[in-house]
């Protein structure tokens, strides 16, 4: 990192500072740190499927999601180009998303069967969802 770049670019330079879990997924959300997950996730937010042309595609990095207190962690690998770079929410919006939520919620471990986006009021229980890649990987 050079002395011109924002600190706020580099999560990793501000996780020690988070002292909660939101914190830490507010300091992703705003990850620039590698240029080339920058640009294929901002590319692919602008040239959209055909199928979501009418989406504002999320196009930042994807957090984790549900509560920081979880006694499961459920890790993908990335999210999708065209699932959580679009809906801003790690394995929605594609089939292994809705097979998992339906999962979830059959278990009482989740609010709602089914996830579209960001803010569609699911609620995880006792499940925690994050990858250790939060950007759409190029070429997948």
């Amino acid at each position: 990192m050079t002395t011109s770049e924002p600190a706020r670019s580099y999560p990793g330079r501000r996780a020690p500072g988070a002292e909660t879990l939101a914190e830490l997924d507010e300091a992703l959300i705003d990850c620039r740190a590698c240029p080339r997950l920058v640009e294929w996730r901002e590319e692919t937010a602008r040239t959209k499927r055909r199928a979501y042309a009418d989406w504002d595609y999320w196009g930042r990095p994807v957090p984790g999601f549900g509560p920081p207190d979880a006694s499961v962690a459920i890790v993908g690998l990335a999210p999708a180009a065209h699932g959580g770079n679009r809906t801003g929410r790690m394995f929605t919006g594609d089939r292994a998303g809705d097979f998992l939520y339906s999962a979830l919620y059959d278990l009482g471990l989740a609010n709602r069967r089914a996830a579209t986006h960001r803010g569609d009021g699911l609620e995880l229980r006792g499940v925690r969802i994050t990858s250790p890649v939060h950007c759409a990987p190029p070429a997948n």
